[in-house]
């Protein structure tokens, strides 16, 4: 995706669309094919990047079935891109979605209908944190908005204005 002003512009289109109304506390944007962010909200010294994003691999625990705790490697950049790939519940990533060094427990996916397109919906939920992620999938694109519950954010707000964003970038061909 290029835009006059290149991925900055993005950065400040995010803000504008996710973060103006108070909805979310921050946003970001990736390709689909990789599920690699490049814009992120908000921009104020890039402190979205460090509300969604965690770089590299790292070690993360997941629970077993028997109540003890298995170590993974993650990378979050694999986790979103398994998440963008997702169409139902039965096609979770195996170790979840991680941001920001957290695992969030996904909750739901679903199919929405933007005019004549659709996007994939999911969400997940922090429960230590109270905060949640919505992620919209368009046939390009992966959108992540996440809430925080200390702040009265919801994530049925969120879901409206990460859908609002979708149809901008589905209506821009993306």
């Amino acid at each position: 995706m290029a835009e006059e002003g290149g991925v900055e512009s993005w950065d400040k289109t995010l803000e504008e669309w996710m973060l103006q109304e108070g909805y979310c506390v921050a946003a970001g944007l990736a390709q689909k094919a990789d599920g690699a962010l490049y814009a992120a909200a908000p921009t104020a010294d890039e402190a979205g990047w460090g509300l969604i994003f965690k770089e590299g691999d790292y070690e993360g625990e997941i629970p077993q079935e028997d109540d003890t705790m298995k170590k993974i490697t993650v990378n979050e950049v694999t986790c979103l891109w398994e998440v963008g790939q997702m169409v139902d519940m039965s096609k979770r990533p195996e170790n979840g979605l991680w941001v920001a060094g957290k695992k969030y427990q996904l909750t739901s996916c679903r199919e929405e209908e933007i005019g004549e397109h659709k996007v994939t919906l999911t969400m997940g939920a922090h429960k230590d944190s109270k905060t949640a992620v919505v992620v919209a999938t368009t046939a390009t694109q992966i959108i992540v908005a996440m809430t925080d519950e200390e702040k009265g954010q919801k994530p049925g707000n969120a879901t409206k204005a990460i859908l609002a964003f979708a149809e901008y970038l589905l209506g821009m061909g993306y």
